[in-house]
């Protein structure tokens, strides 16, 4: 049902008025005194637009000053009113504001609900990722204060064992550290031109013996010989890094991945494919989220940190561009995202000097 405008109620009240005025004129005319017919319409008239008038002017008044407390009560005053508003415009323009901070507000409360539940789940994951490796020191000191400090060979693996359960909390830690400052940007980047080919054949050997104990493949594509990009090489050795391994560690016996680099325009656009058990379509929009597990099967001693994904995605926005995944299950994963291409031809310093 569509709303009476206040002018409208304002006229209609003073078209009632001038109808009583009328009528009260006429019984004037009729018992008191004679008037002309002139007088007998002009009277009740110009009674109705000084009603209409003083009317509109009053309840003009009254509605700034309610709108006035309204504004300071949203604590707002984006809008300022203006005087030459018509009481139409005032009342219109004052729903539009209400209607618009409420829905500020409810957009600010569901933000918060969101952000209260992320830090919930963030350290029940974190509690949980630190728990395994902390269990399992805390079994291994207890075995040998039972006695297996008397048997070298238990006392060295005990050792051992315990040596690599603090080594991944260790690296839990140093990764949620990088992390966070990488969110704060807290890291500069070394934007440097380096050949991208070359840096992803390193993380291919570096990873070479991993890959052959489960037969996996690594293939390189490139539309060019030489890829030179503007990018911080560290920061891109992590990101490679991080997404083979990942592809390596959850792929499948006999899997391959293709990394392509491919020119466009002023950018190379390059695309990581797996041919592994692929990712269900709705962990897709999580799956950058800190310690977020696509199978709650995958072993947590067998995984990273947890933050690899997530690092990876705040390495590539720090270097201001994005990262897209896409996955079909039982087909494979696809991460693609773009570099800056270099003007340059070669390597060069940081101080833009070439390296050869």
């Amino acid at each position: 049902m569509r709303k009476a405008r206040p002018s409208i109620l304002i006229l209609s009240g003073s078209i009632l008025f001038y109808i009583l005025s009328f009528l009260f004129t006429l019984f004037i005319h009729l018992q008191f005194v004679t008037l002309s017919n002139t007088l007998l319409f002009l009277i009740p008239l110009i009674s109705g637009i000084f009603a209409y008038t003083i009317f509109y002017f009053i309840i003009k008044r009254f509605v700034q000053f309610r709108m006035s407390l309204i504004y300071r009560s949203i604590q707002t005053f984006e809008n300022e009113q203006r005087k030459d508003q018509s009481i139409d415009d005032l009342v219109a323009q004052g729903e539009h504001d209400v209607k618009e901070w409420k829905q500020k507000r409810n957009q600010e409360i569901d933000k918060l609900k969101e952000q209260a539940a992320f830090r919930k789940e963030f350290l029940g994951n974190l509690a949980h990722e630190l728990k395994t490796p902390v269990f399992s020191i805390q079994g291994y000191i207890d075995s040998l204060l039972d006695g297996g400090m008397d048997d070298p060979a238990i006392l060295q693996t005990f050792l051992e064992r315990a040596s690599k359960s603090t080594e991944r909390m260790s690296h839990i830690l140093e990764d949620l550290d990088q992390l966070t400052k990488l969110e704060l940007e807290r890291i500069p980047l070394d934007i440097r031109s380096f050949d991208l080919l070359e840096l992803v054949k390193e993380t291919f050997e570096s990873l070479e013996l991993i890959a052959k104990e489960k037969k996996f493949s690594l293939f390189i594509q490139s539309s060019d010989p030489y890829c030179y990009v503007n990018a911080d090489r560290n920061k891109l050795a992590q990101v490679f890094l991080n997404l083979t391994s990942n592809a390596i560690s959850y792929g499948k016996e006999n899997g391959k991945l293709t990394i392509s680099i491919v020119q466009i325009d002023d950018t190379y656009n390059i695309q990581l494919k797996d041919n592994g058990l692929g990712i269900d379509p709705q962990h897709l929009p999580r799956l950058f989220e800190r310690f977020y597990r696509v199978e709650k099967s995958r072993n947590r001693n067998e995984g990273g940190s947890g933050l690899g994904l997530a690092i990876v995605k705040h390495i590539i926005e720090s270097h201001g561009q994005q990262i897209q995944v896409s996955s079909t299950v039982g087909i494979g994963t696809t991460f693609t995202f773009s570099l800056e291409k270099s003007k340059a031809t070669g390597p060069v310093s940081s101080r833009g000097i070439p390296l050869k």
